[in-house]
C-alpha cells in the first residue's frame, strides 16, 4: 500500500463529508463535538472500506511474485552484490554480513520514503 495514496484518498473522502456536512447543516448552526465525531467515523470508514481491496491484492500480488523460482535467484544476486559492494568499499565482512541480514529486499512499499 502506497502512503501518498491512502493520504489522497483519506483527504477526498474527508473533503467530501466535510462539504455534505456544510450543506446540510443551517449556515448559523455549529456542528457539536459528537456530530464531528460521527462524521470522522463515517469518512474513516469509508476510506477502510477503499483501501482495504487495494492492500489485499498488493499483498496477493507480492505473494505471487515471491512465489516464482526467478524471485529467489535475483533476490540471491542482489544480496550478493550489496555483501561484495561493502566488502569493496572498506566494511569488515562481518560488518558487511550484519548489515545485508539488517537490508531488506527492495519492494514498492519503499518507493518513496
Amino acid at each position: 500500500m502506497k502512503l501518498p495514496s491512502t493520504l489522497a484518498a483519506m483527504a477526498i473522502t474527508l473533503f467530501v463529508c466535510g462539504t455534505a456536512w456544510a450543506q446540510a447543516a443551517p449556515a448559523q448552526a455549529q456542528p457539536t463535538p459528537e456530530q464531528m465525531k460521527q462524521v470522522m467515523q463515517t469518512a474513516m470508514a469509508s476510506v477502510i472500506a477503499m483501501i482495504r481491496p487495494m492492500t489485499e491484492a498488493t499483498i496477493d500480488a507480492q505473494l505471487v511474485m515471491a512465489e516464482k523460482p526467478d524471485t529467489a535467484e535475483r533476490v540471491a544476486s542482489f544480496k550478493k552484490n550489496l555483501f561484495d559492494a561493502l566488502v569493496k568499499k572498506g566494511f569488515k565482512t562481518d560488518e558487511a554480513l550484519q548489515i545485508v541480514i539488517s537490508t531488506g529486499i527492495p519492494s514498492a512499499a519503499q518507493v518513496g520514503k
